[in-house]
């Protein structure tokens, strides 16, 4: 007996586009042959925020997370590399993928060089290369070359969950969404503090876990500074 069509059954076919090909190639390839493990740590972000709001041009959360992230691969490159046969090709500059909503899904355009930008610089290319994604207008150099990717998905509510890295990347950071609760200060007094929690996942065939746990501890340290994220680029500083 043939089996029935989906409109038979009441149910309606949709055609991949080919943003989603290339997602189903790309996270196929990746869960069918990288080991993904994950960590992940709640970080305090009172210091960005109080940060952001002391400027005029109000930068997104996401370039100071991005910032952080830039300066920080120079001390731990193992995120910063791939897997090629028997050996991990780490790139000596870090370009960031930001994961972009699009009506098709989400999209990864690359900021290339972003440990060399200022922080008003990767702000401004993060937000022309959001613009270009939703505008359906990313050229095929915005989107090939990514060393590490960021994906903040807070704006969805979304307090945590399991990413895959973009291959051929080897990590990649969720950030989920920022909730005020008390925390102790260094006196051990209850104060309101932005909480969020920070996803790292990681290929565990040549990233490990004190590894992973390292850059959250250090991201940490750099989102209780945000203001030191806006002096100079990552390389320099």
């Amino acid at each position: 007996m043939a089996e029935a069509s989906a409109a038979d059954q009441g149910e309606t076919a949709h055609r991949l586009t080919r943003l989603q090909k290339a997602m189903v190639k790309s996270m196929t390839h990746a869960v069918s042959t990288a080991a993904l493990s994950q960590v992940a740590r709640e970080i305090d972000l009172t210091s960005v925020l109080a940060d952001r709001e002391s400027l005029p041009t109000r930068p997104s959360i996401n370039t100071y997370v991005m910032a952080a992230v830039a300066r920080l691969l120079a001390r731990h490159p193992m995120l910063n590399g791939r897997l090629e046969g028997r050996d991990v090709i780490v790139s000596d500059r870090a370009n960031l993928g930001v994961a972009v909503s699009v009506p098709e899904g989400l999209v990864v355009p690359i900021v290339h060089g972003a440990d060399q930008l200022s922080f008003d610089q990767l702000d401004d290319a993060v937000a022309r290369l959001a613009d270009k994604a939703r505008e359906g207008k990313l050229k095929f150099e915005d989107i090939e070359g990514g060393t590490f990717t960021v994906s903040n998905l807070g704006m969805f509510g979304i307090d945590g969950g399991f990413a895959i890295p973009p291959q051929p990347q080897g990590a990649i950071l969720l950030v989920g969404r920022t909730r005020e609760r008390f925390v102790p200060d260094e006196h051990g007094a209850p104060v309101v503090g932005s909480l969020c929690w920070f996803g790292l996942t990681y290929d565990h065939r040549f990233i490990d876990g004190a590894t992973a746990a390292r850059f959250l501890l250090d991201l940490d340290a750099s989102m209780a500074d945000a203001a030191s994220l806006r002096e100079t680029p990552g390389r320099n500083s």
